[in-house]
């Protein structure tokens, strides 16, 4: 992927702060389950605990076993945290999740992803022509609107 500057700002280890701003739907964090592994690196030391008890947040958390080629499974656990009555969010990024380890990735679902997350179109756009510079669809999608 082209290391050029983006035009905006990740949301990466900013997901609380956007959150509590409103300017964030969803947050999602995941990581492999191992012993000593503590849900805060995770979560990149962000603490949404008393968000989650005092309502602002809600917090739901889901697990996926992944096969792998040697036969031997790995848990990977995904925190989700959303804004109020944006809680649908977390079931539509599921089915990405699961669609990927079916499936495999592409543009169309790295697009729904960044929606679901809370970025731009503008943001999505740029994002996709950096990382598929020759995909068709994101040439279709990325030309300006009449």
């Amino acid at each position: 992927m082209n290391d050029e500057k983006r035009p905006y700002t990740l949301h990466t280890n900013r997901e609380l702060a956007m959150m509590l701003a409103g300017a964030k739907p969803l947050a999602v964090f995941a990581h492999e389950k191992v012993d000593g592994f503590e849900k805060s690196d995770a979560l990149a030391n962000q603490d949404f605990a008393p968000h989650v008890a005092d309502g602002t947040l809600s917090e739901q958390v889901k697990t996926r076993t992944i096969s792998l080629p040697s036969g031997a499974t790995v848990d990977i656990d995904y925190w989700f945290y959303t804004l109020k009555g944006e809680e649908w969010r977390v079931e539509a990024y599921w089915l990405l999740v699961n669609s990927r380890h079916r499936s495999g990735w592409c543009p169309q679902f790295e697009w729904l992803e960044g929606k679901l997350l809370g970025y731009t179109d503008k943001e999505n756009i740029h994002h996709l022509l950096r990382t598929y510079p020759a995909d068709p669809w994101v040439a279709e999608i990325s030309k300006p609107k009449d």
